[in-house]
């Protein structure tokens, strides 16, 4: 009897425990990416996300820039916060929905859709600076 209510005792604990780590973790939100200077929302097998990614690799410039990567095809965590950044985003007409990839740039509250706006964009950014 008295193992059977220490076993309860132990899994209340553990479930007590679990739920107040899970209650302390943030889920992830656009407030959170104001300090970086570019998200790319991209997709597993676009061949034209894999452009903008090997550009940013090959010139090194996450160490110039704060970069955040987002898959949208498999993650609806990074599909609903790519539908909240694009009605910020003007420029982008999205009533025919919403291509990747696509580059944000949460400072200056620009959105570039595809692959030769985005490293036109960069190109042009840090030939100046």
């Amino acid at each position: 009897m008295s193992k059977t209510i220490l076993l309860i005792i132990s899994v209340l604990v553990i479930i007590i425990v679990f739920s107040s780590v899970r209650s302390n973790t943030r889920p992830i939100t656009t407030s959170h990416d104001s300090n970086l200077d570019l998200i790319v929302f991209w997709g597993q097998g676009c061949p034209h996300c894999e452009v903008v990614k090997k550009y940013l690799a090959d010139n090194q410039l996450d160490k110039r820039l704060s970069i955040a990567l987002k898959e949208v095809y498999n993650n609806k965590n990074n599909q609903n916060e790519l539908q909240q950044i694009i009605k910020k985003c003007p420029e982008i007409d999205a009533s025919q929905g919403i291509g990747v990839p696509l580059s944000y740039f949460p400072k200056e509250n620009l959105c570039l859709l595809g692959d030769q706006p985005v490293i036109d964009y960069l190109k042009n950014k840090f030939a100046t600076n």
